[in-house]
């Protein structure tokens, strides 16, 4: 099945990573040969992806905020979560994981998985069912990082989260929560799976009680939580920061 993904920075990506069969470049005819349209176009070329000129109108039919180019490609390809921890091995760090509990916005969800890719987490763990997928909507809210990225969809996600404790790898939820521990007060140097939950219920039950901790951050303000996507990137900051920013360290795993 085909998809489309628009705009500059997620079509560079696409191509960049070069993990999706491209079936076709299409930009509008005239446009600007700005830095960016020659990179795309000279990336396209170099693949040796078909390249179609055509009307802006026609563009503005298919999607908004194409910034005048659009690719025609198939699926992001997945992986399994004993690939992620592969990944980890190979490089010789402890695994870095990033789990999305049934979220249902793509603009949440394509701002961590943004800021995921910008930290170097090993992979992305999504539920397949009641949870946003990679949707050409996600690609574009991460700046097209989800191309960048290794991502599982499991059948139920607290199942997976007990498989990864199996493997060494600590659960830990961002919530909220009267059990929950203020974020510097924590050890997150470990093989580490980050637990973020659904953008209006917070963590399903299941899937709190599989945690082995939890983290929150301290405000002062009279609004009494914190965005998703802006506790996700806290949290993954403060880990990588913790974790002395991925240097190799086998030594809890």
């Amino acid at each position: 099945m085909l998809h489309h993904i628009y705009g500059h920075n997620p079509v560079r990506e696409c191509l960049r990573a070069r993990r999706r069969h491209i079936n076709k470049i299409i930009l509008t005819k005239n446009v600007k040969k700005t830095k960016i349209i020659r990179e795309i176009v000279g990336l396209a070329k170099d693949l040796k992806v078909l390249i179609k000129y055509t009307e802006r109108n026609k563009l503005d039919s298919v999607e908004k905020g194409h910034q005048n180019v659009i690719l025609e490609v198939g699926n992001l390809p997945t992986v399994e979560m004993c690939d992620i921890l592969d990944h980890a091995r190979k490089l010789n760090q402890l695994p870095f994981v990033l789990a999305l509990d049934h979220l249902e916005d793509p603009q949440n969800v394509g701002a961590l998985l943004r800021t995921a890719e910008s930290v170097g987490v090993h992979g992305v763990i999504i539920p397949k069912k009641r949870a946003v997928r990679i949707t050409a909507s996600v690609v574009s809210a991460s700046a097209g990082a989800t191309e960048h990225l290794n991502v599982a969809y499991v059948p139920n996600l607290s199942r997976a989260l007990h498989e990864l404790k199996k493997e060494n790898v600590w659960v830990v939820g961002v919530e909220k929560h009267d059990t929950a521990q203020l974020y510097h007060k924590v050890d997150l140097d470990r093989a580490l799976v980050l637990v973020l939950g659904h953008e209006g219920k917070g963590l399903s039950r299941l899937v709190r009680e599989t945690c082995d901790f939890l983290i929150e951050f301290p405000m002062q303000g009279k609004i009494e939580s914190l965005n998703v996507s802006v506790a996700g990137a806290l949290s993954l900051y403060e880990a990588w920061r913790s974790r002395k920013f991925l240097k190799p360290n086998l030594t809890k795993f």
